[in-house]
């Protein structure tokens, strides 16, 4: 069964440059059986995004006291930057994070923003975003069978970063799964016009987008605080946190 910490090597994401080969990810959610989703922060060597104020941690292979962590260079570890993947197809590990992952997992608490709220400010660029919806471009929409997603990003990285990361929205018709956060008939979010017809706040399906060729527009609406509470519950069980 996958825990956390251990180093899996994922095929490029959309839009990556297929001559890269396999990418560095380390497992990041609990997977308890029957899971279907496991969600990886990205690896890289390059600091691009932390020089964006992404969180990140780096990991040095030689400057470790466990050198069985499946990395070949030193690799910046990105909880601002997480990838879902199916459970069952995760493979084999090619090693573990130990030391880190301590760093880790408070890096990740950081870039989800646990604990401080939603937006006030309005809808224009360089505002924070987190608790607001977002509609997604339609390559994006196709791939994920999802138009709507929660900004949980951290307030201050979500105003000038390349990246959000979301939570779906998913339509009435699926079927809830565990911690899924259910949309009460009485929050605001369902009574928007015209009607959004999604009730179901997916937080194991939680991943980040590229903004600038992702992020169709952000929407007029937000979370009630409440609701991201109970958005930032399920994540925290999903995380282990």
């Amino acid at each position: 069964m996958p825990h956390p910490g251990q180093v899996f090597y994922l095929p490029p994401e959309r839009g990556e440059e297929p001559n890269k080969g396999d990418r560095p990810h380390v497992l990041l959610s609990l997977c308890p059986p029957g899971a279907e989703i496991a969600t990886l922060a990205y690896g890289s060597t390059r600091t691009t995004d932390a020089r964006h104020g992404a969180e990140a941690v780096l990991v040095e292979p030689g400057g470790t006291s466990y050198r069985g962590t499946g990395l070949v260079y030193p690799t910046y570890l990105y909880p601002s930057r997480l990838v879902t993947f199916p459970a069952d197809a995760l493979g084999a590990p090619a090693g573990v994070i130990i030391d880190e992952m301590p760093l880790v997992r408070e890096s990740l608490r950081r870039a989800l923003g646990l604990g401080t709220g939603v937006t006030g400010e309005r809808n224009v660029p360089g505002a924070n975003r987190r608790g607001r919806l977002v509609e997604l471009v339609p390559v994006v929409v196709e791939e994920w069978e999802v138009r709507y997603a929660l900004v949980v990003t951290a307030p201050r990285y979500s105003r000038t970063g390349f990246q959000q990361t979301v939570v779906p929205l998913l339509p009435d018709e699926c079927e809830p799964r565990p911690l899924d956060v259910i949309i009460s008939p009485s929050s605001a979010l369902a009574h928007v016009h015209p009607p959004l017809l999604h009730t179901l706040l997916a937080a194991t399906m939680v991943a980040t987008v590229h903004q600038p060729s992702s992020v169709l527009r952000y929407l007029d609406i937000i979370v009630e605080p409440e609701l991201m509470g109970q958005v930032e519950s399920a994540l925290i069980l999903h995380f282990g946190l």
